[in-house]
């Protein structure tokens, strides 16, 4: 693998949250998710399982996902949405 293949490799970063729905943001930047230069994909999970309901402020990005899936996304979320959601409610 040279250089330039692994700068293209998505980034993941998980953020410890104090939410009532979920206690760690997921976010994926970079090629292979759907995000661009000023979005993310994100996910949420609450004890290790993945959060399917919609969190505020971030429902109308979520991917659709019925409440019985196993898991649910949401693409194209702005950074300047979620950098502000973790200083409210990051650890």
């Amino acid at each position: 693998m040279d250089a330039s293949t692994t700068t293209n490799l998505p980034t993941l970063r998980k953020v410890k949250i104090k939410h009532p729905s979920a206690d760690i943001i997921s976010i994926l930047t970079g090629e292979g998710a759907y995000a661009g230069d000023n979005t993310s994909e994100i996910a949420f999970f609450s004890k290790g399982n993945w959060v399917v309901t919609p969190i505020e402020p971030f429902a109308e990005y979520h991917d659709g996902s019925p409440s019985d899936a196993d898991t649910a996304v949401y693409p194209y979320v702005p950074n300047a949405l979620i950098n502000a959601f973790i200083e409210e409610n990051g650890i």
